[in-house]
């Protein structure tokens, strides 16, 4: 009938209205003891996870506000570690994963806690933060809090974020990008896995703790310019890195490395190669080959100290063959060079003898060094002062209407001598030059802080002006004496390096080493040399 499906419409409209009302109530109140339980969380839980998270970074954390999952995980929005020296951790969230099946018993077991999307940094000074209690904390495990709560962690994770650390005393920048950062604390110890991008290719490292480090790291082809950026370093470097290292130890003693790392096709300043270096305790051996390069190197690591028991290098400009030590601060070589191959603007040649030298790297301009130059030969350029020098005193072959070719250059067929700094000072030591036309000494100090300059030079004409002068009866008696050897000339150079000031010397102002130059280089008798010139 009408009347009655009239009646049943309404009847349902009323019936489904006060269930819609019913639900809409419900809800509402579901709403608000969701909202009532997540303020008893923030203010109850919230403490808690921040406490430990806290213990376990070894700093201050904040977070936005906690809430927990269906899954039961809690949920730290915008989560923020900070100490004394400024905040070094932020990331979207931390979702930490619980089991509280001992929560009778007062304990509480975090299976996870995941830091998702970090940016960590980390800044040491000398009076800032320093990493060591953030690994502190997390090796040495949950302890009894003072309310008698225990809490323990799995696993601690920063993952798919970047992190930099920036030290101040060494003034270096490590960054790594994309990086993920497993923290271990379920098994005796603690284990670390560094999973991080270079390019389109990852880098990968395990770390263990127990009583001492012992990490591994097997990766191959990693971008060298890559690498190097993470210890700071940016420069135009081509080629890759692999790796194949275990280390063991605790970065103050008792430190062992094993393995090998590979370089290939790894090239700066257009020198390089491939090979490899190769670590076994504190020993290593390291062979590198080029295109006309190789470089070889043995000796031993130790607390940071480098002996270079012996390193060679061949390269088209510089032969050389050495031992010594070296530190992050200071070096000590000495050695031999069979062939340095020099193109400068004032001089262009090749030199060989020995070397030795001591020093720290942050004052290169105070190190000390010896040069024994045993032979060489090469050219001065006419921009040179020592060219000039010798252009003017070389009287000889205009007497006997020879001219020798110096317009460009002061030829050079041997040269040999000792070249001493100490300091910034520069002493010039039985330096004896040659070619077909005379024979040069060079005997003085440079200071290089100063940029002043103090030496003396000496000239003579070599032996086929000698056979030709000693035929003119004059001419051969006055430049030669008794002992028909052809006398030097010295020539005294001194004052500032940019406008120094020459003049002759008289014989009666030979004294000290000179006398000895005159006897060893230029092979005459000094009492010869002075009558000859009286």
């Amino acid at each position: 009938m009408p009347g009655e499906s009239l009646e049943r419409n309404i009847f349902l409209q009323i019936v489904f209205k006060k269930a819609f009302d019913f639900a809409a109530t419900l809800i509402g109140a579901a709403m608000l003891f969701i909202a009532a339980v997540m303020i008893l969380l923030n203010l109850t839980l919230k403490p808690y996870i921040l406490r430990v998270l806290s213990g376990y970074l070894a700093s201050d954390i904040k977070t936005a506000f906690i809430y927990i999952t269906p899954a039961g995980n809690i949920v730290c929005v915008s989560p923020r570690a900070a100490c004394a020296s400024g905040e070094f951790l932020s990331a979207d969230n931390a979702v930490i994963k619980c089991d509280v099946s001992g929560l009778r018993s007062k304990r509480i077991f975090f299976k996870d806690i995941i830091f998702n999307n970090p940016d960590i940094r980390i800044e040491r000074r000398k009076r800032g933060f320093n990493i060591s209690p953030l690994i502190n904390s997390v090796t040495s495990g949950g302890a009894r809090s003072s309310d008698g709560y225990k809490f323990s962690v799995g696993h601690i994770g920063f993952v798919y974020g970047k992190a930099s650390f920036f030290d101040e005393d060494s003034g270096r920048l490590f960054q790594f990008s994309n990086a993920s950062l497993i923290i271990d604390l379920s098994g005796p110890g603690t284990g670390i896995t560094l999973i991080s991008g270079f390019g389109a290719h990852p880098f990968t490292a395990h770390a263990r703790y127990l009583k001492g480090w012992k990490i591994a790291a097997k990766n191959t082809s990693l971008p060298a310019s890559d690498v190097l950026r993470v210890f700071g370093l940016k420069s135009e470097v081509s080629g890759f890195f692999g790796s194949d290292i275990v280390y063991e130890g605790n970065f103050s003693d008792r430190n062992s490395l094993n393995g090998n790392l590979f370089l290939s096709d790894v090239i700066y300043g257009g020198m390089g190669g491939s090979g490899q270096i190769y670590f076994k305790g504190k020993r290593f051996f390291a062979e590198i080959k080029g295109t006309l390069q190789r470089a070889a190197a043995s000796g031993t690591l130790d607390k940071g100290v480098l002996t270079l028991e012996n390193i060679f290098v061949d390269v088209p400009v510089f032969s050389a063959e050495a031992s010594g030590r070296l530190t992050l601060k200071d070096f000590s070589l000495n050695g031999q060079f069979t062939k340095l191959v020099i193109n400068k603007a004032l001089f262009k040649g090749v030199l060989a003898g020995d070397i030795e030298c001591a020093g720290e790297f942050g004052k290169l301009k105070f190190c000390n060094a010896r040069a024994l130059i045993k032979k060489g030969s090469g050219e001065f350029s006419k921009l040179s002062m020592l060219y000039n020098i010798l252009q003017t005193i070389d009287v000889f072959n205009y007497l006997l209407g020879r001219f020798p070719d110096y317009s460009g250059h002061f030829p050079i067929n041997f040269v040999s001598g000792e070249i001493i700094k100490t300091g910034t000072a520069i002493l010039a030591k039985d330096v004896l030059i040659e070619n077909e036309h005379s024979r040069t000494s060079v005997y003085g100090n440079v200071d290089i802080d100063k940029n002043t300059i103090d030496i003396v030079v000496g000239f003579q004409a070599q032996k086929f002006v000698t056979d030709v002068i000693s035929k003119i009866p004059l001419v051969g008696y006055v430049l030669l004496g008794d002992a028909k050897s052809l006398l030097p000339i010295f020539v005294k150079v001194q004052g500032p390096l940019s406008n120094p000031k020459t003049g002759m010397m008289p014989a009666k102002t030979i004294t000290g080493p000179l006398t000895g130059i005159v006897e060893r280089l230029f092979k005459i008798p000094f009492h010869v040399f002075v009558e000859s010139k009286k």
